[in-house]
């Protein structure tokens, strides 16, 4: 990988880092269109369909969906020394929302379906804002649409992170069976602290000779940001997931475009497009990338 950038915004992790930045692994691509069925809670109308569809791991996304109640937390600054940022408070809206769109990474916790969720809806000032969703507790009050793509026999799993003392997902096989070639893949990918976020997709796939990919799953965080308009929001705590993202072939290689939602402590929400070299991953970046 390319030496790693100078950055204007770091922060300091209560574990030594690990040697390895970028933790990733391909399988065969799946995907997978499916309802979300009214009266479940978010996670059940994810886990349900994508595991009868047999996809063990991988992405969802959504938009314009009617949720009653929302219950969620938003990014906050770290209270002691044990981690660089921490999370707010549970919040809720039990009149419920719209979500207008959503990225969430799908996985397993001890051994059962896990999803990790950011999303942006409709405050109550009738103003955009997201969190981070808490899944077993969000229901689904208007059934709705939804994309996933994945793969079988891996998942994002978690593990307790000694780097970070959060527990992460990280991308896990669960066969050994040889995967298949000549086929499309989808990459489950983790992206470790103070790496910048859209060199570091660009790895990914300079990695797994990848030469042109969609990013289908998105979902982290960065220390603030800077972007491609010369915006700065200098936030330390911000939740993230990606709208669109794609990386291609050119002259100068492998290059990623991330356009990107950004959620600051006070929920808040700011989107463009990320400036390449400028933008390091604060605790962790799960990565899910479709070969094209």
């Amino acid at each position: 990988m390319s030496a790693r950038p100078a950055f204007a915004r770091t922060v300091r992790h209560p574990g030594k880092p690990d040697p390895v930045r970028i933790v990733s692994l391909e399988a065969e691509a799946m995907s997978h269109s499916f309802t979300l069925q009214a009266g479940r809670s978010l996670r059940d109308a994810m886990s349900i369909p994508l595991a009868q569809a047999g996809m063990d791991g991988g992405t969802v996304r959504f938009e314009n969906l009617r949720v009653r109640p929302l219950h969620f937390l938003m990014p906050a600054l770290a209270v002691d020394d044990q981690h660089a940022a921490f999370y707010s408070d549970p919040h809720s809206m039990e009149e419920g929302t719209l979500i207008e769109y959503a990225v969430a990474t799908y996985g397993r916790k001890d051994g059962e379906p896990f999803v990790h969720c950011h999303a942006v809806w409709r405050g109550r000032d009738g103003q955009p804002q997201g969190g981070h969703l808490m899944m077993d507790k969000t229901i689904v009050e208007e059934s709705g649409q939804a994309q996933a793509w994945g793969v079988h026999d891996a998942t994002m799993a978690t593990k307790y992170d000694p780097e970070t003392n959060f527990t992460l997902f990280h991308p896990t096989r669960l066969s050994d069976a040889a995967q298949p070639a000549g086929g499309k893949r989808v990459v489950l990918a983790r992206i470790r602290p103070d790496e910048d976020l859209t060199m570091a997709v660009e790895e990914a796939c300079r990695s797994h000779g990848i030469a042109q990919a969609v990013i289908r799953g998105s979902v982290g965080s960065i220390i603030g940001a800077d972007f491609e308009d010369g915006r700065v929001l200098e936030d330390r705590a911000t939740e993230i997931l990606v709208r669109s993202g794609e990386v291609k072939s050119g002259p100068d290689g492998l290059r990623a475009r991330l356009e990107i939602a950004l959620i600051n402590p006070e929920g808040k929400v700011c989107e463009g497009v990320l400036a390449r070299g400028r933008n390091p991953v604060l605790i962790c970046f799960e990565l899910v990338l479709e070969e094209q």
